[in-house]
């Protein structure tokens, strides 16, 4: 019986010349090495509070007046601490890094009541309390939910009369208490 190559021969585990896998491997580290970072890129602050309202507060970004993040370092990877007032009120706001598409995400332990919202319960408030289903609208868009906060509110029943009403808040669950004017010009008698 001869002794032929063998089964070792068939596997490559005595050539000399590695196998072409290795090879491709071998050469994507190598790219790989070649294309990382010098280190982190500066943040532009100033372009990130710019994108805060918008996200912050999507359908009304006008509510959100000022927002200001500080001066982190360059050197800190976590999120920043902001402060952005909405509606008069400062919140505080966590601003997570830009993502590989430049985008922000923004969170905030204060919740906010938006005028649409409140308007549906103040209307469905009156319908209960009176009997009368009214058309109700709320300034301004978004509130902070803060007990105190305040939506100039307008009712309009089924003969076109506006009574003006004042939603105060009175929780931060949006909880409501309603104060009611005649609207200047409106019959009082």
């Amino acid at each position: 019986m001869g002794r032929g190559p063998g089964p070792r021969c068939g596997l490559g585990l005595t050539s000399g010349t590695p196998p072409v896998w290795w090879l491709l491997v071998l050469g994507l580290v190598v790219v790989a090495a070649a294309c990382t970072d010098d280190g982190p890129t500066a943040l532009d602050v100033e372009a990130v509070e710019r994108q805060v309202p918008g996200v912050l507060l999507g359908g009304h970004p006008e509510l959100v007046t000022d927002v200001d993040c500080g001066d982190p370092g360059p050197g800190g990877l976590g999120p920043l601490s902001c402060t952005a007032v909405v509606a008069g009120t400062p919140v505080p706001v966590i601003v997570h890094r830009p993502a590989s598409d430049g985008r922000v995400r923004v969170e905030s332990p204060a919740a906010m009541v938006v005028a649409v919202d409140l308007a549906g319960q103040v209307g469905d408030r009156l319908v209960t309390d009176t009997g009368v289903v009214t058309r109700v609208s709320c300034t301004p868009a978004v509130r902070v939910a803060f007990a105190g906060q305040s939506f100039d509110c307008v009712a309009t029943d089924p003969d076109g009369r506006e009574i003006a009403l004042v939603a105060t808040l009175v929780d931060a669950d949006g909880g409501f208490r309603l104060d009611a004017e005649l609207v200047s010009g409106s019959d009082s008698g």
